[in-house]
């Protein structure tokens, strides 16, 4: 498994980490549409194998990980009281393997990272839901 990298979470290269805030219905908090395109190299080390039903944090960089933080969760502030409702959706289901490769400074690494993406599983999986009240 690969956590948030560069471009995952504004769904600019897989894996896709796509997080939300709803209130009422409305979608309150996402990520923004992404201004660049361009994403660093996904590098071996940003692969963390998992044991069946084994789990981890996406943005808890271990073992030289790349991994960030949600920005659409670290940057959210509730405007306004109410029930807040969070979601996070995994999806590694791209169409090719080069999906997620990076813009820029992948050839070092770009053969073995390949090989490491066609052992992720594809799958398309949401999170449990948290819902918060603001008062």
């Amino acid at each position: 498994m690969v956590g948030v990298v560069d471009g995952s979470e504004e769904a600019v290269r897989f894996p896709h980490w796509r997080p939300a805030a709803i209130r009422d219905g409305a979608v309150v908090a996402a990520p923004p549409t992404p201004e660049d395109p361009l994403v660093g190299p996904l590098r071996a080390a940003d692969f963390r194998p998992l044991a069946p039903g084994e789990s981890f944090d996406p943005t808890r960089p271990e073992g030289g990980a790349a991994y960030m933080p949600l920005s659409t969760f670290a940057s959210f502030v509730p405007s306004e009281a109410g029930s807040y409702r969070f979601t996070l959706e995994l999806s590694t289901e791209s169409p090719r393997p080069e999906d997620w490769l990076g813009r820029f400074g992948q050839d070092a690494e770009r053969e073995r990272v390949l090989e490491l993406v066609g052992r992720v599983p594809r799958l398309t999986v949401a999170s449990n839901v948290l819902e918060v009240s603001v008062r």
